[in-house]
């Protein structure tokens, strides 16, 4: 299994991601996870994301490849696939992507399943979560900010991978389970899982 949970932040990506993960043994590969484990770690590198992460705005493209593409990689070596999360963001990435995963190394995505909510909703699950895990970069202005960067940068992924036949458009404003049950649903029909 090798997908991507696209979506908005608080959309639940890393919800549904990491529970497809341990349902089948595939890695979830959370870029957000990753890059806040750098930037706690007080490596040079994550001093360099502390500036992109305190105001929500997107990291560059070749520090994202250098950080993720390995992990991606030995995942899919290890397990047989990923699930990728928040990455890729853009239409550049998607296409820098697939040239160097899904061509160079043999791991094309099989499908992109796009969680699709309101916003209002969005606004209101983040805020809930920056109050249950005392998330420093989910305050309103950030939350809007970040809102503002998915629909300017990675909404146009929805055209893209819809263009490349693999996107699987679920409606993220349902129970955690109704969701979940609608994901695996769609992976099934695809011959993704059983």
């Amino acid at each position: 299994m090798r997908l991507l949970m696209l979506g908005p932040p608080g959309s639940g990506k890393g919800t549904h991601g990491t529970r497809l993960s341990e349902e089948h043994g595939v890695v979830h590969v959370s870029s957000g996870d990753v890059l806040r484990a750098e930037l706690a770690n007080g490596t040079p590198l994550g001093r360099k994301l502390a500036g992109y992460l305190a105001k929500g705005d997107l990291v560059p493209d070749d520090v994202l490849f250098e950080l993720l593409v390995p992990i991606a990689v030995s995942a899919a070596q290890d397990t047989g696939g990923f699930i990728a999360d928040g990455f890729p963001r853009t239409p550049a990435q998607a296409r820098r992507a697939y040239q160097e995963i899904g061509i160079d190394r043999d791991l094309p995505l099989q499908a992109v399943v796009s969680l699709v909510v309101p916003e209002p909703v969005l606004m209101q699950r983040l805020l809930d979560r920056a109050r249950v895990q005392g998330r420093a970069d989910d305050t309103p202005e950030i939350i809007q900010h970040r809102l503002d960067v998915f629909r300017e940068q990675t909404e146009p992924l929805v055209d893209y991978y819809r263009g490349r036949r693999i996107l699987l458009p679920i409606d993220g404003d349902q129970s955690t389970d109704e969701v979940y049950v609608e994901i695996k649903t769609g992976l099934a029909e695809r011959g993704i899982i059983p």
